[in-house]
């Protein structure tokens, strides 16, 4: 059985950031907390995703620690 959660270190994002966007994802920061929600954009500086209650979070790079999103949507 092969695994379906991607697991992609803060340093390693922005090489995979055009194929992310618009797709869910776990934004996992440095103190513990888990945003989720469509990836909307992505900088060098910043992170904007939309949950589903449509609420933006803006969130800094530098206290990002990873990045989890399931394969299987992007295979559709």
């Amino acid at each position: 059985m092969s695994k379906r959660l991607m697991r992609i270190r803060a340093g390693k994002i922005h090489p995979l950031s055009e194929k992310l966007l618009g797709y869910d994802i776990h934004a996992v920061m440095q103190n513990g907390n888990t945003h989720f929600g469509k990836l909307e954009s992505l900088t060098e500086n910043h992170l904007l995703i939309r949950d589903p209650r449509n609420h933006p979070h803006n969130l800094a790079v530098t206290d990002l620690y990873e990045i989890v999103y399931d394969t299987v949507q992007l295979k559709q």
